[in-house]
């Protein structure tokens, strides 16, 4: 019984986590438009398109590790002490997956399909509808609250091009294609970079 009351809590504190995901990042980081600093440092890593490690995640994690323990506490009362505990430990480690893959979409390659469904859910919501796409590990809510979108491509601009999808000549890889195309030129300069900022924070594409 008690092996069936962790695996059911843990299911739920990760179900809970994907849940708050979509809503965080749909109403607290898009909807504020850079009112408040998560906002801000979301739609900054919209203006740049990138990952990169700062200061700012560190509170993120501690942030999510803190709630993750007052959900645990708050469900002890509720579901028992093992039930409670693996409830907040599931929201902390099904945050740290989203993390790690969200992370990894921007820096390597996929390497396997949900891999490559993830990038191209996720780039669509950087280059072709910032209000879409919403939840970044799965699409459960963007089909519930029907943000989702699946375009035949993504088009991204050059000067935000991710690393892995692109050979030594700038072009598209092979496999990737059928995915992506390359729009605009590769170079930016200071009036560049305050358009991408105002269209970021204004929650609109980047313009190739």
């Amino acid at each position: 019984m008690i092996v069936l009351q962790v695996v059911v809590a843990f299911a739920a504190g990760a179900f809970w986590w994907f849940l708050f995901e979509y809503l965080l990042h749909r109403f607290a980081f898009h909807d504020m438009k850079g009112k408040g600093v998560g906002s801000r440092e979301h739609l900054n890593h919209h203006v740049r398109a990138s990952w990169t490690f700062d200061a700012m995640i560190l509170f993120a994690w501690f942030g999510v590790v803190l709630t993750g323990f007052g959900w645990g506490w708050l469900a002890v009362d509720l579901v028992g002490r093992a039930g409670g505990i693996t409830f907040g430990a599931a929201w902390i480690v099904a945050y740290f997956f989203y993390e790690w893959h969200h992370r990894a979409a921007h820096l390597r390659a996929p390497r396997n399909q949900w891999e490559r469904w993830l990038r191209f859910h996720h780039f669509h919501h950087h280059f072709g509808h910032p209000l879409s796409n919403q939840g970044v590990t799965i699409s459960l809510w963007d089909h519930v609250f029907r943000t989702n979108q699946a375009p035949d491509k993504v088009r991204v601009p050059r000067r935000l091009v991710m690393p892995w999808l692109i050979d030594s000549d700038g072009n598209v890889l092979p496999e990737y294609a059928d995915d992506y195309e390359l729009v605009g030129t590769a170079g930016t300069d200071e009036r560049q970079a305050g358009i991408d900022h105002a269209r970021a924070y204004a929650n609109l594409v980047p313009i190739p």
